[in-house]
């Protein structure tokens, strides 16, 4: 097993402090810096940095999330149990005690251990050698999306277009400590709506745009009839009491929120939240 190490900031200040931690490892660190600025940049390095030192397998962390014991060793299990291209597991979020309890993608993921799934997060995530070599299946991750965010659902939604399998590995688990700013209204109705802007430029990769216009149009119709019946019954849930008023609404709001951008995205808009440091 090998570390690396890719510091996406061409003024770094850590360098000189991951370098002296390396010396104190039993485990090869592999520090490198990608100056070019955009996630998807520094995920290709990860990659042609892992296939230049001849590795089998190649697991992804993002640097908020933090393995919990047997991570890896859960992965190596799977790899005996399921046939696959890449294997992910669930991550559990970890919110700060005054926010809201209703709050979406809060809970833990049930997906049965060994699930295909759709897509899959760098932020913890296993994908084998021939995923990305040029003797393989070659992919990359896309560099047009350096500040949109979503290179990695790109990547792996591509990967299950050509026929590539994702397995669910249940007990290789990962947690997240939600940052505060991340767990207001306005952020994740943000979230929602840069992702599903992301989603349509990533359907006219896989289907072209004729097609993808038929399927934002279809999803767009249903989002706009579900928040319309969330918003008309929110009142109602006021009886009991008010935080289930505002999770209905919440939710009613998320529906406009995917809506609003499945439409800009069909023009080519697509917001860059990126361009800014996000709570750090």
């Amino acid at each position: 097993m090998e570390i690396q190490i890719i510091d996406n900031d061409a003024g770094s200040i850590i360098e000189k402090e991951v370098k002296n931690w390396a010396t104190q490892t039993q485990v090869l660190v592999r520090y490198f810096t990608e100056t070019r600025r955009g996630i998807p940049f520094a995920r290709n390095t990860a990659c042609e940095q892992s296939l230049k030192h001849q590795a089998d397998w190649i697991v992804f962390i993002d640097d908020d999330e933090l393995a919990c014991e047997g991570w890896l060793e859960a992965y190596a299990i799977a790899v005996t149990k399921y046939n696959a291209d890449a294997y992910t597991g669930p991550v559990k979020y970890i919110f700060p005690a005054d926010s809201a309890d209703w709050l979406a993608n809060k809970n833990e993921d049930t997906t049965v251990d060994g699930t295909y799934k759709p897509r899959a997060s760098t932020n913890n995530v296993m994908i084998a050698r021939h995923v990305i070599s040029k003797d393989g299946m070659s992919l990359s991750f896309d560099i047009q999306m350096a500040l949109m965010g979503g290179s990695d659902s790109d990547f792996f939604m591509r990967l299950v277009a050509i026929g590539g399998k994702i397995a669910f590995v249940k007990a290789a688990l990962v947690s997240e400590e939600v940052l505060s700013n991340r767990t207001s209204i306005l952020w994740r109705l943000r979230r929602q709506y840069r992702s599903s802007t992301n989603r349509v430029y990533i359907y006219i990769k896989l289907y072209g745009l004729k097609k993808t216009i038929l399927i934002s149009l279809k999803e767009s119709f249903r989002h706009l009839l579900d928040g319309t019946i969330g918003l008309i019954l929110a009142p109602l849930f006021l009886v009991a009491g008010k935080n289930k008023f505002k999770k209905r609404l919440y939710h009613a709001l998320r529906h406009y929120a995917k809506l609003g951008g499945n439409m800009v995205g069909l023009f080519d808009i697509h917001p860059q939240p990126y361009k800014t440091i996000d709570g750090y």
